[in-house]
């Protein structure tokens, strides 16, 4: 009977060799089990790689376009409780005026200019919110802030001066004289000159053929007809006027607020129009999205647990090879003499 020698280092390698091939597909079903997709999808599919491309690719960009939504959504949402605030200050406004009813008490006279001044206040507040760093009432100029630091305290002054020039002696004004000044100052109102705004607002597309505006510009005329209320009353209402003079003061703030909450209500409407179509675009394109996914994972999914059987098999078999090599290693004809 014939034998063949077989070295110990033969065996060895043949075990190192069957090793390294488990530890590749070790890493194959790694990825597979964690991903529930083909390592390696073209190797696999084929020709069919390009369709599995064209399924990602749509689903990422849908994807990408809701990833959009949310922040223009943010935007519109900030916008909309900016503009709520702004029309809540118009009522409060209103409501001091109408308050005053022929009252020409200076206490109560005095408390309708605070609050008035407030109004103001709070309006430059609210007009110069940003969202991310963008301002919201700016239109397409999300970087400029809406309206300056200085703007109440410089619209307060030119109406003052103004008035101050035309009427020396405010007390002597007679009606048809502050009717005629308020008219003039109104239609000479350069509302550009205080803003820093645009009159382009921002659009955001919504789905892949939808385009929405998804801000509002400060030159829109609530806001302008808010500042010329709380203006008007702030300098005005308090400013030694008598009594026929002054009911014509409150009554164009009287009639500037309600415009501006009704125009301002207006804004709040198309923004509201807007988040409705967007809510109604991102429904669309998750359920477009998820039909693409499950025809995507149709095409390139596996069966994990399948894989993470496989993985387990291949893992003991290497641990396994690891000993009898060892052993084999530690052969020696030193041991037998």
């Amino acid at each position: 009977m014939k034998t063949t020698a077989i070295s110990s280092q033969t065996v060895s390698t043949a075990m190192q060799l069957t090793v390294t091939n488990a530890q590749a597909e070790i890493s194959k079903l790694q990825k597979e089990a964690v991903t529930g997709t083909y390592s390696d999808a073209g190797v696999v599919l084929g020709t069919r790689t390009s369709t599995s491309l064209d399924y990602t690719r749509e689903s990422k960009r849908l994807q990408s376009i809701v990833d959009s939504n949310s922040v223009a959504q943010q935007r519109m949402d900030a916008s909309q409780l900016a503009m709520k605030n702004m029309s809540d200050s118009a009522q409060t406004l209103l409501n001091s005026v109408i308050a005053l009813s022929g009252n020409t008490d200076s206490s109560s006279l005095g408390v309708a200019a605070t609050t008035a001044n407030s109004v103001l206040e709070n309006f430059t507040s609210y007009a110069n919110t940003a969202v991310n760093g963008e301002y919201l009432f700016s239109g397409i100029n999300t970087d400029a802030q809406t309206l300056n630091d200085s703007f109440i305290a410089d619209i307060g002054s030119d109406l003052k001066t103004a008035f101050d020039t035309r009427f020396p002696d405010p007390s002597a004004a007679s009606p048809t004289d502050v009717a005629s000044f308020l008219q003039d100052y109104q239609d000479n109102f350069d509302w550009s000159s205080w803003t820093n705004a645009s009159d382009t607002t921002m659009s955001s597309r919504i789905s892949t053929s939808e385009t929405v505006s998804t801000s509002t510009s400060a030159n829109a005329d609530g806001f302008k007809n808010l500042v010329l209320a709380s203006v008007i009353s702030s300098q005005l209402v308090n400013h030694g006027l008598g009594a026929s003079a002054l009911s014509v003061v409150n009554e164009t703030t009287t009639k500037l607020a309600g415009a501006a909450i009704a125009n301002i209500d207006t804004q709040r409407a198309k923004i509201g129009l807007s988040q409705e179509r967007v809510e109604k675009a991102n429904t669309y394109m998750s359920a477009q999205k998820t039909i693409i996914d499950t025809q995507l994972s149709d095409l390139v999914g596996i069966d994990t647990y399948e894989a993470s059987t496989r993985l387990t098999t291949l893992l003991n078999q290497v641990e396994t090879s690891y000993k009898i090599t060892s052993k084999i290693q530690g052969l020696s004809l030193v041991n037998f003499i």
